[in-house]
């Protein structure tokens, strides 16, 4: 795997429920976060079947304060 895509936790996300907001033709459906680790797996292993790494940064996003 010569390429990676790093991808802030909270972006994935995001990303993930704008898709299946639009897959689901916005149907109110909550999407729990069982389903959604089982979603992010899926593109994860998508990728690395293209030869891409996906890597997911769970740092916090907001700085913390002192």
């Amino acid at each position: 795997m010569g390429r990676k895509i790093i991808i802030k936790t909270d972006d994935f996300d995001n990303e993930i429920r704008s898709f299946l907001g639009d897959v689901g033709a916005d149907m109110p459906i909550d999407w729990d976060r069982e389903a959604l680790d089982e979603v992010k797996n899926a593109v994860i292993e998508a990728f690395k079947k293209m030869g891409i790494g996906v890597e997911v940064d769970r740092r916090l996003s907001a700085p913390v304060s002192p």
